[in-house]
């Protein structure tokens, strides 16, 4: 871990505690966010979690909550003891509705059946949330999977 603050706005600093994705990181995020929540009490507007970063938002002067996350975050641990909970998400995989499943069984040379078992044989923690209520950024792909993102976007996204 290396911890770096960085200035979003007056009120807001950036919390870079990772410089790469990896779900090892939960750990050391879990425990930041709870550190730096208790830390600001009721000074704190807001703290918004991503894979590597925690992004605080604050009513204190800027070089005042500058210190505080230092402070807050020396020393820190791991948190090991926050599972989560588990949520289970129905998964229809058909290319009426998921069109890149014949173009990613394609580029990586597996079966569709192939792609679907590697997609759904384990779970996915969730990083952050983002876009609208509920939209989870889930944890990383098997390597098989891991593909660009489209170069163009789609024209249509199939209703449902």
């Amino acid at each position: 871990m290396k911890l770096r603050i960085e200035v979003v706005a007056i009120d807001s600093l950036m919390v870079r505690l990772f410089d790469r994705i990896d779900e090892a990181n939960m750990p050391w995020m879990l425990a930041a966010s709870q550190r730096l929540s208790a830390a600001f009490g009721e000074h704190l507007v807001d703290l918004v979690p991503s894979y590597t970063t925690l992004m605080v938002q604050f009513d204190l002067p800027p070089g005042e909550a500058r210190a505080l996350i230092t402070q807050a975050l020396e020393g820190l641990q791991p948190d090991t003891g926050s599972a989560g909970r588990r949520h289970e998400i129905p998964v229809w995989y058909h290319a009426s509705v998921g069109p890149e499943l014949p173009v990613l069984a394609a580029r990586s040379g597996l079966s569709e059946a192939e792609v679907i078992r590697l997609h759904s044989e384990r779970e996915y923690p969730v990083f952050a949330l983002g876009f609208a209520p509920g939209f989870g950024f889930m944890g990383l792909v098997d390597e098989r999977l891991a593909s660009p993102r489209l170069s163009t976007p789609r024209k249509r996204v199939a209703a449902g």
